[in-house]
């Protein structure tokens, strides 16, 4: 069965799954996406106080030291989004792996392993008109796609109440942009014109890297001593990357005539236009103008530094609560792109949220052993448009599915485990504004983790 979901999961994530679609990644290096475990992401995103004996967070690393088990990890989420202006409606459904990992503690004292996060990823295609009289005009469509992920190796490190650890990670991947430019006349294609054609295309091979640490301050009660509360406060995050010499760019700048456009239908992107409709010409060389092309060229990327800051309490596996922050001046951004698409703000993100398991004493009733799940977060992105903020909010409901796991004690010992393996939640929320000729997304998120847990590598 492990072998079977292993299997399933790993064909889902690389075989048929895209990144989440907005509008809002054509800027910088497109929409980041959130690395948050589901059972955090559950309780709004509580990143750097949060930890489980069950699975990892990779926000903070310092986390991986509380993993008492070997535990395969994956997660994915369905998008469905609304999109409208003040004009247009429109929707849109997507598929998104939000993570890949596998970690085994090594001894009591130190977790390790290995992960596959997305950064951040492109997938847009908008379009504008500028008119210059009543009879004429121009259309502008824009496109992006392609995702850059980090390949990361972890590791956390525990002694008494205090713990810290490190991620170090292989960020690769394909940014790609496409522009059409094209005349209207009258309202319509004017195939007497001719159309540009440019595109810039990023390839990104980098390390990164991101530390953390966390403290856990035991609390008896004074009433009855044998109940222990716990509250940890945590604190990760990076200082600003470079990005290494493995990343390069290649644009230019071509010119057809309108009239190939004919063929094209309003399904087919820009890219895939021509790729399946201008290359396959029998004079292709005859059918595109060169006006510009510089293939190989180095850039110079660099992201700012992170800032994570959080506490959260607990009383065993019956509750648990917190808030969590985070920062990161986008505005220190240095890209590969030209204008607008390259100036970003500086960004940040509060969320609080919590979780409830009814009855953890006995596990007889199914819905008793569940463990519930909420949470709200609020974001403001790293985007401004017409002098406007782009902002996200989102409302999170979740429970935890737990499975009786028969495993090995350190001492040696048969012993059976409740791991709350199944992970499934539901996120509702919006981006961004109609106002000032902005494009508002309202997006429903269904979110589903699985955590294969065992002990391994014990006699």
């Amino acid at each position: 069965m492990r072998k079977l979901l292993l299997s399933l999961l790993v064909f889902a994530a690389f075989g048929s799954f895209a990144q989440e679609s907005t509008p809002y990644s054509r800027y910088g290096l497109g929409y980041l996406v959130d690395n948050n475990h589901m059972q955090s992401a559950q309780m709004g995103g509580l990143g750097a106080a949060f930890q489980s004996a069950e699975s990892p967070n990779y926000i903070n690393p310092a986390s991986y030291a509380s993993m008492q088990l070997t535990t395969f990890d994956g997660g994915i989420s369905g998008n469905f989004e609304k999109i409208k202006t003040t004009n247009t409606k429109s929707k849109q459904n997507s598929f998104t792996l939000n993570y890949l990992s596998l970690f085994f503690p090594v001894n009591k004292y130190w977790t390790t392993g290995a992960s596959l996060l997305p950064f951040s990823s492109k997938d847009y295609l908008v379009s504008q008109t500028q008119s210059f009289d009543t009879s004429s005009a121009m259309k502008f469509e824009y496109e992006g796609s392609g995702t850059l992920y980090n390949l990361s190796w972890g590791n956390g490190f525990k002694y008494k109440g205090f713990q810290v650890g490190f991620n170090i990670g292989y960020l690769f991947g394909k940014l790609n942009n496409n522009t059409f430019g094209y005349p209207l006349a009258n309202g319509s294609l004017d195939q007497n014109a001719y159309t540009t054609w440019s595109f810039t295309n990023t390839k990104v091979s980098s390390f990164v890297w991101n530390a953390g640490a966390q403290y856990v301050l035991d609390i008896k009660s004074k009433k009855d001593t044998t109940k222990l509360y716990n509250v940890v406060f945590g604190i990760s995050g990076s200082a600003p990357i470079k990005f290494g010499k493995g990343t390069y760019t290649d644009n230019a700048i071509y010119n057809f005539e309108s009239k190939y456009l004919l063929s094209r239908s309003s399904s087919i992107g820009l890219n895939d236009f021509i790729t399946d409709y201008i290359k396959p010409q029998a004079e292709f060389s005859k059918v595109l103008d060169t006006l510009s092309e510089k293939f190989g060229q180095k850039v110079d990327i660099k992201i700012p530094a992170t800032l994570n800051v959080g506490v959260m309490a607990f009383r065993g596996i019956k509750w648990k609560a917190g808030f969590d922050f985070r920062y990161q001046p986008w505005s220190k951004y240095k890209g590969y792109e030209s204008g607008a698409a390259s100036k970003l703000s500086n960004s940040w993100r509060v969320a609080v949220g919590g979780e409830f398991l009814p009855n953890d004493k006995s596990f007889k009733k199914f819905f008793s052993k569940l463990k519930y799940r909420a949470g709200f977060s609020y974001t403001r992105t790293n985007i401004a448009i017409n002098d406007t903020k782009i902002n996200e909010f989102g409302m999170n409901f979740g429970v935890g599915i737990p499975i009786v796991i028969t495993t090995t004690s350190p001492e040696g010992l048969i012993q059976k485990l409740y791991v709350y393996a199944f992970n499934v939640g539901i996120e509702g929320g919006s981006r961004g504004t109609t106002q000032k000729n902005l494009v508002q997304e309202t997006f429903v998120k269904l979110k589903i983790g699985i955590s294969l847990n065992d002990r391994w590598f014990v006699r």
